[in-house]
C-alpha cells in the first residue's frame, strides 16, 4: 500500500472519531454513570475506589473511570474530555487491526481490515461513546492476537503479549476479560490437537505479568472494601449472565440482527467470505489453523453472549476484527471474482429501512422533526446514484478496488452525515444538560431538588448539585441495594413524597411524561421551565 493511502486513511479515522465530540451532550443513563463516576473521582481525589452520588460502587473496574478522568484532568469536565479517550482507544483498536493484519496475512490485508472496521456503524457508535467497549475491543483482541501470533510463530515472546492484554482486559470488564479469550484458546488447542504447545506459552512468567498488572487493584478493592466480591463478581457479573436486566431483549435472534445492522456496509460480503473460507473445487473442507482460529474467535463471542441472560448491543463488537480480517483477506484472494451482487442489494434493503424508519420517528416524536427525516430521504438518494455507479463498474467488466473503495466512501460518509444530523439531536433528547443549566444558574444552593420516575444523572454531572429521587414509601425496600439483585444499580439519594412534602424550598427536574404523575403526588403551586430537551423544571411559584 502506497504512503498515500495510508495517510488518507489516519486523517479519515482521526477525523470521525473526533468529529463534534465537544457538541455531543453526554446521556442518560450509562455515559452519564461513567462520566459522574470519573467526576467524582477526579473531585475527591479518590482514584481507586470508583464512587458516585457520594457513594461506593463496583458496576465496572477502574479502567474505563481512569480513561474518563485523565480527560477531565487534562480538558476540564467537558464533553470533548469525556469522549477523548474512548475516541483513542478506538484508534488503538485501528492501529491494532492494521498491524495484526500485516502480521497475519499481508499489509494489503492489514489495511482493508482498518478500512473495514473505520466505517462500519458500530466503530462509529461506539468509538464517540463514553462506553468500556471501545478499550475492551483493543485489550481483549490484543489477547487472541498475541497468542496467535505466537503459536503460529517463531517468536514466542508475543505470548507475553497475550497476559499483558488480558490483565487489561480485567481492568476494563473483569474477569470476561480473561476467561472469554481463554475459553477461545482452549477450544482452539483442542481442535488443534496441540496440547503440547503449552510448554512453550510461557505460563509462568506469564501469569506473574498478569497479576502484577491485574492484581493490585483488585486486592486493594478487596482490603478497602469488604462488600466489593460480593457486588462486584455476585451482581454485576453473576447476576448479568443468568438474570436479564432488560428481559425484553432475551431473544434468540438478538445478536444476529444486532450485526447484520452494525456491521453494515460490508455484511454483505460474509456468505461469499464463508464460502470461500469453507468450500473449495465444490467440497466442504477444514480451515487452515489461521482460518480456524479466526472462525472460533467470532463463534465463541457471539454464542457465549448469545446465551448470557443480559445482552447489549455492544457485547459482540470485539468479532469485528476477526470478521474484518476474514473479509479482507476474502477481497484479496478473490479480487476481480468478488460477488457484489448480495452486498448491493443489502445495502440498499438496508436504507430502504432506514427511510421507512424515519417516517416512524417522525410520526412518533415531533421534537426530531425534519432533520431525521431529510438525512435519510437525502441518503437514500445518494446510495442510490452509488449503486447505479458500482453497478455500472460491475457490468463493465468489474474493477473489485473501484467497488469496494466506493463502499468504503459511503460508509463513512454516512456516518459522518449521521454524527450531525442524527446524533446530536437524538443525544440531545437523551441528556438533562439544558435543565441541568437553569439548576446551576438559576436555582439557589439551598433548594432542596427532587426528581421522580426516570432518573437524570446527567443533570447532576451538569449541575453539581444533589438530586433526590422521590418515591412511594411501600417503595422503600425495593430502592434499598441487595447482594444478587438489580436494586444494587440505585445508588442514588432517593427519599419519600411523605418527607419532601415537609421541606418548604423544594425545586425538581421530571422527564416530560412523568411531570402529571409528579404534580398529583407532590401538589404544590408549580411554575414549569421547559428546554430544548426532554426535561422538565419545576419551580415553586410564591405570588401562586
Amino acid at each position: 500500500m502506497s504512503k498515500k493511502s495510508w495517510l488518507i486513511f489516519w486523517a479519515a479515522a482521526i477525523f470521525l472519531v473526533f468529529f463534534l465530540n465537544s457538541s455531543l451532550l453526554i446521556t442518560d443513563s450509562v455515559e452519564s454513570n461513567y462520566s459522574l463516576t470519573a467526576k467524582e473521582m477526579v473531585l475527591s481525589g479518590n482514584w481507586i475506589s470508583p464512587q458516585i452520588y457520594g457513594r461506593f460502587w463496583y458496576d465496572k473496574p477502574i479502567f474505563v473511570y481512569w480513561m474518563i478522568a485523565l480527560g477531565f484532568k487534562f480538558f476540564g469536565f467537558t464533553e470533548f474530555a469525556a469522549r477523548f479517550f474512548p475516541a483513542l482507544t478506538g484508534l488503538l483498536g485501528l492501529l491494532l487491526a492494521t498491524w495484526g493484519g500485516k502480521k497475519l496475512y499481508s499489509e494489503k490485508v492489514g489495511f482493508y481490515s482498518g478500512v473495514i472496521i473505520l466505517t462500519t456503524i458500530q466503530f462509529f457508535l461506539i468509538s464517540k461513546s463514553i462506553l468500556t467497549d471501545g478499550a475492551l475491543f483493543f485489550f481483549f483482541n490484543g489477547t487472541l492476537l498475541f497468542f496467535y501470533l505466537a503459536y503460529s510463530g517463531v517468536n514466542k515472546k508475543y505470548y507475553y503479549g497475550t497476559y499483558a492484554f488480558s490483565a487489561l482486559a480485567t481492568l476494563t470488564k473483569g474477569p470476561i476479560g480473561f476467561l472469554l479469550p481463554g475459553l477461545v484458546i482452549v477450544l482452539f488447542l483442542l481442535w488443534e490437537r496441540n496440547w503440547k504447545e503449552l510448554r512453550k506459552a510461557k505460563l509462568v512468567s506469564g501469569t506473574l505479568l498478569f497479576l502484577v498488572l491485574a492484581g493490585p487493584w483488585y486486592i486493594t478493592m478487596i482490603y478497602l472494601h469488604q462488600d466489593f466480591l460480593g457486588s462486584f463478581l455476585g451482581t454485576h457479573n453473576f447476576l448479568r449472565a443468568t438474570v436479564s436486566e432488560h428481559p425484553k431483549d432475551n431473544v434468540i435472534y438478538y445478536y444476529l440482527l444486532i450485526n447484520m445492522l452494525a456491521f453494515f456496509p460490508w455484511v454483505g460480503f460474509l456468505p461469499g467470505m464463508l464460502k470461500n473460507t469453507l468450500r473449495k473445487a465444490h467440497k466442504w473442507i477444514a480451515p487452515a489453523a489461521r482460518e480456524k482460529f479466526l472462525l472460533l474467535w467470532v463463534f465463541v463471542i457471539f454464542f457465549f453472549y448469545q446465551n448470557m441472560a443480559t445482552k447489549y448491543i455492544t457485547y459482540t463488537y470485539p468479532i469485528f476484527l476477526p470478521l474484518a480480517y476474514l473479509v479482507a483477506a476474502y477481497f484479496i484472494e478473490q479480487k476481480e471474482r468478488l460477488a457484489f451482487k448480495g452486498v448491493l442489494a443489502y445495502n440498499l434493503f438496508f436504507f430502504g429501512i432506514l427511510t421507512i424508519a424515519a417516517q416512524w420517528i417522525k410520526s412518533r416524536n415531533s421534537d426530531l422533526v425534519d432533520n431525521v427525516q431529510q438525512i435519510f430521504i437525502l441518503a437514500l438518494c445518494y446510495f442510490l446514484i452509488y449503486f447505479i455507479g458500482c453497478f455500472a463498474i460491475w457490468k463493465r467488466g468489474g474493477n473489485w478496488l473501484k467497488t469496494v473503495t466506493a463502499i468504503a466512501i459511503a460508509g463513512f460518509c454516512f456516518n459522518v452525515i449521521a454524527a450531525q444530523v442524527i446524533c446530536q439531536p437524538l443525544l440531545r433528547l437523551r441528556s438533562a444538560y439544558f435543565a441541568a443549566l437553569y439548576l446551576k444558574e438559576q436555582v439557589s444552593e439551598d433548594t432542596y431538588i427532587v426528581s421522580s420516575g426516570r432518573y437524570p444523572t446527567s443533570a447532576v454531572f451538569y449541575s453539581g448539585r444533589r438530586i433526590v429521587k422521590l418515591i412511594e414509601a411501600n417503595e422503600v425496600a425495593d430502592y434499598i441495594p441487595k447482594a444478587y439483585s438489580w436494586s444494587v444499580k440505585d445508588v442514588m439519594p432517593f427519599s419519600t413524597y411523605k418527607k419532601a412534602e415537609e421541606i418548604k424550598n423544594v425545586a425538581a427536574i421530571v422527564y416530560e411524561d412523568d411531570v402529571a404523575e409528579f404534580i398529583k403526588n407532590m401538589p404544590r403551586h408549580w411554575q414549569k421551565h421547559e428546554f430544548n430537551d426532554k426535561w422538565v423544571v419545576l419551580t415553586e411559584n410564591r405570588q401562586g
